[in-house]
């Protein structure tokens, strides 16, 4: 092998570095080495003329070329690992939109006293108390409604798939 690498190490250099990147043309020397080694092992071994030698070297570099196009090789741009990820995921953003749409859905579906001191309490961000005060309505029935609202949510979230962590 090594008789076989000194009589076309230059040519093949040469006729590889007109196809392709000089960071390249050492990969293929690689690969075009190894695939004769391999093919030294059979018995008989093959002669290695020229013709044989070069279709090999042809070979190896259109199957590199190919493999760098088609993971994007020449348009690869080294970023800054160091870039801020403020913005969420597209599957993040498509995940929050379904589990909102969930989240209205289970508060339609609750009575419209239950969904007035739900929306009081957590979107007002009013007391029990200031709840109980506004609708009229006495405290422990106030604290009733609150709970079955969650409950009602609770359940039927988890029935549509969204559990809790």
């Amino acid at each position: 092998m090594a008789a076989l690498m000194a009589r076309f190490d230059d040519r093949l250099r040469r006729h590889l570095s007109r196809f392709l990147a000089p960071a390249d043309v050492e990969d293929a020397l690689q690969d075009i080495y190894l695939r004769l080694t391999r093919l030294a092992g059979g018995v008989p071994p093959p002669e290695f003329n020229a013709t044989y030698v070069f279709k090999t070297a042809d070979s190896v570099a259109r199957d590199l070329r190919r493999r760098r196009m088609g993971r994007g090789g020449d348009r690869h741009v080294e970023m800054s690992d160091d870039l801020a990820h403020d913005a969420p995921s597209p599957f993040d953003e498509l995940r929050w939109q379904q589990n909102a749409d969930l989240l209205r859905r289970a508060i339609a579906a609750l009575t419209r006293e239950q969904r007035m001191v739900l929306m009081m309490h957590r979107i007002e961000g009013l007391t029990l108390v200031e709840i109980s005060e506004r609708q009229r309505i006495p405290l422990r029935t106030t604290q009733r409604l609150l709970a079955d609202a969650l409950a009602r949510c609770r359940h039927r979230l988890k029935d549509c798939g969204w559990f809790e962590q």
